[in-house]
């Protein structure tokens, strides 16, 4: 863990106050002031102390104003906490939805072999930084299959990922799907998953995996929202 550097003030007699800089109506000798003038602070630069509590801010910023800019950060960071609160927990109803409905019809459709008719693809290619590149295939498949002796159509798709390439389409013309069909409502089509069948819960690992990386990824900006308001109450005091 790195530990975080000594903030040093200006020795005695070194300090000189930059021209048109104000002096503040506070003084403050806390280690927050010393980090805001001399440390890797976000608003470094609008303000410097002597060392002995004695602040000053540049031309046009005051404690007030700084605290302003500050309770704008708080308010991105939370909205972006929410929103990807409500992302994510979407996602994981869906995901959830999607699995008991993937079990209501394993338990009462009617299991049956579609026969694909064509299929469409999109590649997509993502590549963040310090990580290897990821190639995407989305496959879509017109299939045709039958239910009590009628015939129907419908669409399956599935997405595919790898590191080495774009992956092969899922599915290729006169392959055949193992499917499950709601006798009441033939339409309503799902794949056979392999994964699904080893399992009987609708919220499993995926759905965890979900929940996890949610509460992962909306920490980051609850971590700034909390720290922001913190700090916007100590640089009201400068």
């Amino acid at each position: 863990m790195k530990k975080t550097p000594q903030v040093t003030p200006p020795s005695p007699g070194s300090f000189q106050v930059p021209e048109g800089w104000v002096l503040s109506p506070h003084r403050n000798t806390s280690r927050y002031a010393m980090e805001v003038a001399y440390g890797r602070h976000a608003w470094r630069g609008i303000y410097l102390n002597d060392g002995a509590g004695n602040g000053y801010f540049a031309p046009g910023w005051n404690g007030v104003r700084l605290a302003r800019n500050m309770r704008v950060v708080q308010r991105v960071a939370g909205t972006l906490t929410i929103l990807s609160l409500l992302f994510f927990s979407g996602w994981t109803v869906k995901t959830v939805l999607e699995n008991k409905e993937y079990y209501r019809l394993s338990a009462e459709g009617v299991q049956t072999q579609a026969l694909v008719q064509s299929v469409s693809t999109e590649t997509s290619t993502r590549h963040r930084k310090n990580t290897d590149r990821t190639y995407t295939t989305d496959t879509a498949a017109v299939v045709t299959y039958s239910v009590g002796g009628d015939s129907f159509s419908g669409t399956v798709e599935h997405r595919s990922h790898s590191k080495d390439g774009y992956p092969e389409p899922e599915w290729r013309p006169g392959e055949s799907v193992e499917l499950y069909a709601d006798p009441a409502a033939p339409e309503k089509i799902v794949v056979l998953s392999p994964y699904l069948e080893e399992r009987t819960n609708p919220v499993n690992g995926s759905t965890w995996f979900l929940m996890i990386m949610g509460l992962g990824l909306s920490a980051v900006p609850a971590v700034i929202y909390f720290v922001s308001r913190s700090s916007r109450r100590k640089a009201e005091a400068l």
